[in-house]
Parts: structure tokens; C-alpha cells; sequence
């Protein structure tokens, strides 16, 4: 699925927290990893003359990093370039088909460093390439260890375009050994009922009935879930054809969709989180542009974001 990860750092050890997903999903898949540093201009006069010149600070800060990949049987690749960071990442992930960003959700601004919360963020919106995207975090202690990932939790909502993460999704688990964990979240009864505008009380409302049965407002919920349950199991059954081997498991849940998916997977650690950015709207479906977005800022664990792509693109 993944021949290439490309991996952009800023010189931050909070940046350098993307590394264990990398050497685990490296390892894998037998992707190749290059490393990607990407530094604005500075002028001479604002760097340390003892530290010698920028390009070789650079370079052997990115030979330290590859260092324990390249030990490790991986490999490994490094590229410098100069200029805004957001497009260059962008640019260079394009170069190569089959190729993975992966990054993390921020490092620390400075003179050579950038803000990667805000580089993330254009990456997610520009890049048409499959993005693994961890959220850093403080206190930075020493190189953590390789993330025994266990499961990958994967929200659909219904939609061609939701399941255009599938074939990434079971990649992954078939290389990294992870179970499958299918989700699917409905809102509360209330919001279809709003949605439907159906009216409280029908007998109030005779015009309104006339032109649309009224269905009892318990129904409208049971109805619904019972949809989704056999849409979670459909999609199941879809992938033991493609030779899936993992444990594929499938969850109903209830509510906000960001916040039920983000809630499920601090539930348990070691989840990886994977899902499009957008999907169809509509009764029984969230718009995931939002909901990925959502995801990303307050997930602990990484997710993979798939560019999902319209039939008629």
C-alpha cells in the first residue's frame, strides 16, 4: 500500500514523536522512510559560527535521526530543502506514488523551527496523499520505544466515499497484525426527528400528516440502528473476500460522531484512528471533513487521513 514514508521534521523532539509509528508501519510494510527537513531562510548573521554552516547542522542532525532506522534493517533516505514548509511537504509527498506522510501535530516555533500545528493543518487540507498524523506531547522525555499498535478503529458513515479508507485500513492491519474495529455512530432520536421534521404531535399538525405518515418517535431510533448494525455487518463480510485474516469486530455507537469516536479510542491505548476527510451528508451521516478535523485535535492516538475522491473526479 505504502512504498515511501515521508516524514517532516523541524528539529523538535515533540516532531520527532511521529518516529516510533514510522519505524513500526516502516518495518511492516517494507516502506521506505526519507526524512524530510524543511528550514526557512535565514541569514548568516543570525546563526552560531561555532555550530558551523546551517546545511551541515542539518544534515547531521537528520544522520542522528536515520541512524537507529537504518540499524534496524529499514530505509532510509534524507532531503533537505529551504522555503515555506506547508507546500514544500506537499510538493515532495507528490513526487513519488504510494507514499505515506506522516507528521505529527506540532513542534516548537523558532528561528529554524516551525509552528507544525499550523503546517499540519495545511497539509491536511492540500495534500491528496494518505497523512499519518500523531498529536505530540509535553513533558519530551528520552526516544520513546516502538508503539505496539493493537487495534485500528475505522468510522464509517454510510458512504462510497467513507469506504475508500478500507483498503488502507486492511493493509495495515495484515502488515502491523492489528484488529479491526468497525464503527458507526448514529445521532440521538431527537436530532433525526428535527431532522425529518416530524411533528411532536401529528394530531396538531394535520396538514403535516397528511403529507408525510407519521412514524412514532420511538421507531425513528430503532430503525436507524438497525440499519447501521446490518451496514456494519455488510461491510464486515466485504472483507474477508479482499484476505483479510485480522479479527474484525463492529461497534454502535450513539451521539456526536467526533466526539464518540475520540472517546472510544482513549478507551483503550495502542488504537490507530483511520478515516477519509469528507463523506455525504444527511440523515444517518456526518460530513467527516469536520469530524476528521475534529478527530485529529483531540485524539491521543495517530490517525490516517485518506483523501476520499467524488466518482465523478
Amino acid at each position: 500500500m505504502y512504498r515511501r514514508i515521508l516524514v517532516p521534521l523541524d528539529g523538535s523532539e515533540l516532531a520527532e514523536q511521529a518516529l516510533p509509528y514510522v519505524h513500526s508501519i516502516g518495518k511492516g510494510l517494507g516502506a521506505r522512510i526519507e526524512l524530510l527537513r524543511v528550514a526557512y531562510p535565514v541569514a548568516p548573521e543570525a546563526l552560531d559560527p561555532a555550530l558551523g554552516p546551517y546545511q551541515d547542522q542539518i544534515a547531521a542532525y537528520l544522520e542522528g535521526i536515520a541512524a537507529p532506522l537504518t540499524e534496524d534493517g529499514l530505509a532510509v533516505a534524507s532531503t533537505i530543502r529551504e522555503g515555506d514548509p506547508a507546500p514544500i511537504i506537499v510538493s515532495e509527498a507528490e513526487k513519488e506514488p504510494d507514499t505515506l506522510i506522516a507528521i505529527s501535530t506540532h513542534g516548537r516555533s523558532g528561528i529554524t523551527r516551525w509552528l507544525l500545528g499550523s503546517i499540519t493543518d495545511k497539509v491536511l487540507h492540500a495534500t491528496t496523499n494518505p497523512l499519518l498524523i500523531m498529536r505530540a506531547r509535553e513533558p519530551v522525555g528520552a526516544q520513546q520505544a516502538t508503539p505496539l499498535l493493537d487495534t485500528i478503529i475505522v468510522p464509517l458513515d454510510g458512504s462510497d466515499l467513507a469506504e475508500q479508507v478500507l483498503p488502507h485500513a486492511t493493509a495495515l492491519a495484515q502488515a502491523l497484525h492489528l484488529k479491526v474495529l468497525l464503527v458507526r455512530v448514529t445521532p440521538p432520536a431527537e436530532a433525526y426527528y428535527r431532522y425529518m421534521h416530524y411533528p411532536v404531535d401529528p394530531y396538531q399538525d394535520p396538514v403535516h400528516q397528511a403529507e408525510r405518515p407519521f412514524v412514532p418517535y420511538q421507531n425513528v431510533p430503532i430503525e436507524v440502528d438497525a440499519e447501521a448494525v446490518g451496514y456494519l455487518s455488510q461491510v464486515s463480510r466485504k472483507l474477508s473476500p479482499q484476505g483479510l485474516t485480522s479479527v474484525v469486530t463492529e461497534r454502535l455507537l450513539h451521539g456526536d460522531p467526533a466526539g464518540a469516536i475520540v472517546d472510544l479510542a482513549q478507551q483503550a491505548p495502542n488504537n490507530l484512528v483511520a478515516m477519509t476527510t469528507h463523506g455525504r451528508s444527511g440523515v444517518g451521516r456526518w460530513v467527516l471533513g469536520s469530524v476528521t478535523d475534529r478527530v485529529v485535535r483531540h485524539s491521543g492516538d495517530p490517525v490516517l487521513v485518506i483523501r476520499a475522491v467524488a466518482e465523478s473526479q
